[in-house]
């Protein structure tokens, strides 16, 4: 597929988690290095095995809580939750209070903003774009920590806004926050895009206020023949849809 009219995009929203950012240097090295600091002392490899287990918990609340993003206390105690699932099978049973103060120590940490990095198509995206005047934006289902990670990864220089569910009170792919983003950004839906990994979250809730959605695979799990959208596997190929001149020097 391709854009029809590039030139008429002047605003583009973009999503945070898995699309700006990856957790750094993984989930399982954070919950490791927590455990080892605690002195819970078990392998990588026993958490890397867990992580399937902890992620069908996630697949499961987030389809029967599709409210959570919206209120941080629900998304604090989501994770400790998770984490809990993760951590359970190396804890001595009924010693709650010990698995609670783990899970909790995960989340603080995942709050900072060193236990995330920026892709590598991120700063060249951003910065051409912002270059080239367009306004730029996020709006991401995540706690209100994002605001504080956003700034001390020096990106906020980019954005005219950014709209983080907690923070709102609308989660994803309610049509609420993305019209609050196109408030926000005094933006048309009809000269809008909006990029982000997920289908569901990103590509349908875009479209139910007219923005034009591009889903971004950067694992190429899906191909163009079974999408009925925008596809890309990395923000620069954004830039070629849009048709957007690089400037010297820059690389593909």
């Amino acid at each position: 597929m391709k854009l029809e009219q590039p030139q008429s995009i002047r605003t583009v929203f973009f999503d945070a988690g898995f699309t700006l950012l990856q957790p750094h240097p993984s989930v399982s090295e954070i919950c490791h290095q927590v455990c080892q600091q605690l002195s819970l002392h078990i392998q990588l490899d026993q958490i890397q095995e867990q992580i399937e287990t902890a992620e069908d918990f996630y697949f499961r609340h987030v389809r029967s809580h599709p409210h959570t993003w919206a209120d941080n206390q629900d998304i604090d105690n989501f994770w400790i939750e998770y984490y809990t699932h993760l951590l359970r099978p190396f804890i001595e049973e009924h010693d709650e209070e010990r698995i609670h103060q783990l899970a909790s120590t995960i989340n603080t940490e995942f709050e900072k903003h060193t236990s995330w990095k920026l892709y590598p198509d991120v700063y060249e995206t951003l910065e051409t774009l912002h270059a080239r005047g367009y306004s730029l934006g996020v709006i991401s289902d995540w706690g209100i920590s994002l605001g504080p990670i956003l700034r001390q990864l020096q990106l906020t220089r980019y954005f005219d806004c950014v709209l983080i569910s907690a923070a709102t009170r609308h989660a994803k792919p309610s049509p609420t926050l993305y019209d609050l983003a196109l408030q926000r950004a005094n933006a048309i839906p009809d000269y809008t895009i909006h990029i982000g990994d997920s289908y569901i979250n990103d590509v349908l809730g875009a479209r139910t206020v007219g923005i034009t959605p591009v889903l971004l695979d950067r694992a190429h799990r899906v191909t163009e023949q079974t999408l009925d959208c925008l596809l890309v596997h990395s923000l620069t190929e954004l830039l070629d849809i849009l048709e957007v001149e690089r400037f010297e020097g820059e690389h593909k």
